[in-house]
């Protein structure tokens, strides 16, 4: 296929607007092709057939989105310079093209048996894909640490001319517009001196006039600029703390670099909205195999204690491999032991793992003077008319406050990239497949397997998927003393799934007009897609 024609491709899904879906209709469609699975009538074949002609329809819209949406780059950071980066956009596209123009649409028996064919493929591609986003990450990571000159914006290098380093409060720069796209309207900002005060829209601009008009309107500027400069990032004069995230109106962020600080908002938001549609993607394809292949869904009611005590049992393993000592004891305390909501076992396992883990390894480091004897950590499970919440509990000396935001940012790893994981990544893929399980249920089977840290983006993806549930993953610590970890669930089986699609994405991310934007990002997409 011809760039042109690829490019044609993605602009015509991407342009399309995503269904959003729940868990109950994803466990009622579930329960009703489950029944009908081994039938040889018509109904059987048509219970099918209309679950597959959704997701012939929706998985193209949402993986088009995603190419578009990854071209496209809300955050400053030049992440095409990446291998990694370049290689997880040209899987997606490949994904799209072998959906679009291999795969005939499911209406008959034969059909439909290659549409489950490329959903298998479809599914058998995730891990490497998730493993090449997460490897970017760190890599990313590492580049703007080490300020590469390929990744990292001129203006905010450390020798740049418009870097600002501040030795007091910080000066006014161009906020992340994410949460408040509305630019013609006066808002609200915490000034410096701590006083609220009202920005001016006559002389809100992105950068400086190309004209000199040190005020230039950004609805003078071509719109592709948006994509190919980072004029949203340089000097102005609207606050830099003027974001969506409560603790940026912390006083005493004032005295750090406030182009930094709204860079890693914008990249957080970037690839939260990045995880979100990979989540929603797989969990479509692999729960339509799950029920052709093995007989039951993803989505399920779960007595979620039972999978607290699975997650316990293993990140325990993983400390006692990695320490070579007894792991502190985690004791479980819940009231009501026999509580059940509807979920997806293996996600509740992964953040639960991650979350012990954690508790685990900060504890052990925290108390280095022992080789036994470590404080418990306490797991308790509680459950009302609306959540159920885990609470974990540690006493691993807490965090300080100024940590707080680096515990949810994607750009902070405690492991230098590793060249090797890829080919550890495809051997565990072989033996997968060997075993002839389900990758998301291979994921809880070989979890005392993995590393205890290192991953990097374990917390910032636990809290993703806690909120594309309907919940949320909270953390509240006491420096010197321990951290506590919330994990909620929400128990209504009707939270629709958040993820924004990409024209609300590109539409919040700047004040230009969706169709500028998506013409914008396609036109771009053809050099690197080709």
């Amino acid at each position: 296929m011809s760039s042109r024609a690829r490019n044609d491709l993605f602009r015509r899904f991407a342009s399309k607007e995503m269904t959003k879906l729940t868990l109950s209709q994803y466990y009622t469609a579930g329960r009703h092709l489950l029944k009908h699975r081994n039938s040889n009538s018509d109904a059987g074949f048509s219970a099918f057939r209309l679950t597959a002609n959704f997701l012939y329809r929706e998985l193209p819209v949402r993986i088009g989105q995603t190419v578009i949406g990854l071209k496209s780059n809300p955050s400053p950071y030049n992440i095409f310079h990446m291998e990694q980066f370049s290689a997880l956009m040209n899987n997606y596209a490949d994904d799209l093209s072998l959906l679009v123009d291999h795969t005939p649409e499911p209406n008959t028996p034969k059909a439909n048996e290659e549409f489950v064919n490329t959903l298998r493929t479809l599914k058998s591609k995730y891990r490497a894909n998730m493993w090449l986003l997460s490897q970017g990450l760190r890599e990313l990571s590492w580049a703007i640490n080490s300020h590469d000159p390929q990744i990292v914006p001129e203006f905010m290098l450390p020798d740049s001319n418009n870097h600002h380093t501040q030795s007091g409060p910080a000066s006014h720069y161009y906020s992340s517009t994410l949460a408040y796209p509305d630019l013609s309207a006066p808002m609200a900002y915490l000034a410096p001196s701590g006083e609220m005060e009202m920005t001016d829209p006559k002389k809100w601009s992105l950068s400086a006039g190309r004209d000199g008009d040190e005020y230039g309107s950004a609805r003078h500027q071509d719109p592709k600029t948006w994509m190919l400069d980072p004029q949203q990032w340089k000097p102005n004069r609207v606050c830099s703390e003027f974001c969506d995230e409560a603790s940026c109106r912390n006083p005493r962020l004032w005295f750090s670099d406030g182009t930094q600080r709204c860079a890693e908002n914008q990249t957080r938001r970037f690839f939260d909205w990045l995880y979100s549609m990979n989540l929603g993607t797989q969990l479509l394809v692999e729960d339509h195999v799950a029920i052709h292949d093995y007989g039951h869904n993803l989505v399920q009611i779960i007595q979620p204690l039972d999978i607290a005590s699975r997650a316990a049992h293993d990140a325990s393993l993983i400390c006692e491999r990695h320490y070579g000592f007894p792991a502190p004891v985690v004791k479980i305390i819940a009231p009501k032991p026999a509580v059940t909501t509807t979920y997806v076992p293996h996600y509740l396992y992964s953040m639960l793992f991650e979350l012990l883990k954690n508790a685990m390894r900060a504890t052990v480091e925290h108390h280095s003077d022992r080789r036994k004897g470590f404080p418990v950590i306490k797991l308790i499970m509680s459950s009302g008319d609306e959540d159920v919440t885990f609470k974990i509990s540690d006493e691993g000396g807490g965090i300080p406050l100024s940590q707080v935001d680096a515990i949810w940012s994607y750009l902070k790893t405690t492991k230098e990239p590793a060249k090797e994981s890829a080919e550890s990544e495809r051997q565990t893929e072989k033996a997968a497949k060997r075993s002839n399980v389900l990758s998301s249920i291979t994921f809880m089977q070989r979890a005392s397997d993995m590393p205890l840290f290192g991953v990097g983006d374990g917390l910032p993806m636990a809290r993703q998927i806690a909120r594309y549930f309907g919940g949320d993953l909270d953390l509240v610590s006491m420096e010197g003393v321990g951290t506590d970890a919330y994990l909620h669930l929400s128990r209504s089986r009707n939270a629709t799934e958040p993820t924004l699609d990409l024209n609300t994405l590109l539409e919040s991310s700047m004040p230009v007009t969706t169709s500028s934007l998506r013409e914008a990002a396609s036109t771009s997409s053809a050099s690197t897609l080709a």
